[in-house]
């Protein structure tokens, strides 16, 4: 018995020498050898981003301390429909729909805080405070009434966003998001889990930080798996761009934190929709993320919010079906601008 005592002392002692060494070592070692691989990617794609970027119109703010980005198109006079990405996205996400919707509109795309070239300082990512925070960029743009259409993370912050200051709302397009409430307050089942795996990881910024500093792996992992188009080269090149940007990989994994979640907000106040304007759930076909089964009983549960479906779309719907995803959108702003 002392013998195997002692053996699993030696072994228990290894197993934590070659962990701290994998956190104290190779982890800084890993860090420091990725930077510097991405600034070298960065220079090299920098031409081929600038003449991305110069398609639209680009524009840096500063708003209470906070940087912003974000990407314009259309009439600068026109009622205003904000677009929010998800992750590991930026402005770019709507890159192939801005063109396909309606350019009498002034349409705005921001980098999310934590994303690309909008603010990687501020720490707070309380859902409440960034959807806050959000609304202050719009004040500042002189925005007073708009539409929101978000995607997948953006949808937790822009149904937040709505639902605490839903005077300032004309309308609301959610895409890629749970829309019925699973467990209660901000504790899901672990069936939530095993089809978002990454809220349960992501837990640990560290780990979360481990995995988005090698931007092109998470990148090449999550978009082909999660589209049913090819996934091209110009897009893995100018999202890798954006998202090896310093300081991305450390803020961004702050919105999985449980201690900044609402989740009756980001999704039971959507589906009970008791708001003064519409709502509609623009979901893609085939995405595993949100299987169609779980929309089933939404006609009953949340009857005031209109499901339409995308086809031949997972996840990345607004890369794998743009027209389809503009046309949704513009039917909507135009059934509203008509009443």
């Amino acid at each position: 018995m002392k013998k195997f005592l002692k053996f699993l002392a030696i072994v228990l002692g290894g197993a934590i020498l070659l962990l701290a060494a994998f956190v104290w070592i190779y982890a800084p070692i890993r860090a420091k050898n990725l930077a510097a691989q991405y600034d070298q990617f960065r220079a090299e794609h920098q031409s081929e981003h600038d003449t991305i970027d110069a398609q639209f119109n680009q524009h840096d703010t500063v708003v209470n301390g906070l940087k912003w980005h974000y990407g314009e198109q259309g009439n600068p006079d026109g009622p205003v429909i904000l677009f929010l990405h998800g992750l590991p996205e930026g402005w770019y996400s709507w890159r192939y729909v801005l063109p396909l919707i309606d350019q009498n509109y002034r349409l705005i795309a921001i980098d999310m805080k934590g994303y690309g070239r909008s603010d990687l300082q501020d720490d707070n990512y309380n859902w409440h405070v960034v959807a806050g925070q959000t609304l202050d960029l719009m004040d500042s743009l002189g925005v007073k009434k708009f539409y929101v259409v978000s995607h997948d993370w953006g949808t937790i912050i822009g149904s937040v966003l709505v639902g605490d200051h839903p005077e300032r709302i004309l309308g609301y397009v959610r895409m890629e998001a749970d829309l019925i409430m699973k467990g209660n307050g901000n504790t899901p089942p672990m069936s939530v889990y095993l089809t978002k795996p990454q809220w349960l990881l992501f837990q640990n910024n560290w780990v979360a930080a481990f995995m988005y500093q090698d931007a092109g792996w998470l990148i090449g992992t999550i978009y082909p798996a999660r589209m049913k188009t090819p996934f091209k080269q110009v897009d893995r090149d100018y999202l890798t761009y954006e998202y090896s940007r310093p300081g991305v990989a450390a803020m961004n994994p702050k919105y999985f934190l449980t201690k900044n979640w609402d989740l009756y907000s980001a999704i039971g106040k959507i589906c009970k929709n008791d708001f003064p304007f519409p709502v509609l759930q623009l979901q893609a076909d085939s995405d595993p993320a949100q299987l169609p089964e779980i929309f089933a009983n939404a006609a009953t549960e949340c009857p005031n919010v209109t499901i339409e479906w995308v086809t031949n779309a997972s996840h990345f719907d607004n890369f794998d079906q743009p027209q389809q995803v503009a046309d949704a959108i513009n039917r909507f702003i135009q059934a509203q601008a008509g009443k």
